[in-house]
């Protein structure tokens, strides 16, 4: 199931007036451990039900979160053949990067 079919399937179990547990026991029997995981339903069935009208997610403006290319890339590999007891923090500074965990 797409993440539009499940969070409509979501949707409708709370017309239903089912709760999250049922959401999330009812999902991981038609897709095991693709489900979403109970804390994602949680999610969703409380912004559907604080208003959420559409099921796709917002588009985000500005800088993306995440850019990794092969230039990024070979400069963090200089950074640790040079010195590999080197730290993810010491890189970044370096670099000028930044990192999620």
């Amino acid at each position: 199931m797409s993440k539009l079919e499940i969070r409509a399937v979501i949707h409708f179990l709370r017309a239903k007036r089912c709760n999250c547990t049922e959401f999330y026991w009812q999902l991981h029997e038609v897709n095991g451990e693709n489900a979403l995981s109970h804390q994602a339903i949680a999610k969703w069935s409380s912004m559907l039900e604080n208003g959420r009208t559409h099921f796709e997610d917002a588009k985000l403006e500005g800088k993306t979160s995440t850019a990794t290319n092969s230039e990024i890339a070979a400069r963090v590999n200089e950074c640790l053949l040079a010195n590999i007891c080197t730290t993810i923090d010491k890189i970044t500074n370096e670099l000028d990067i930044s990192h999620k965990m």
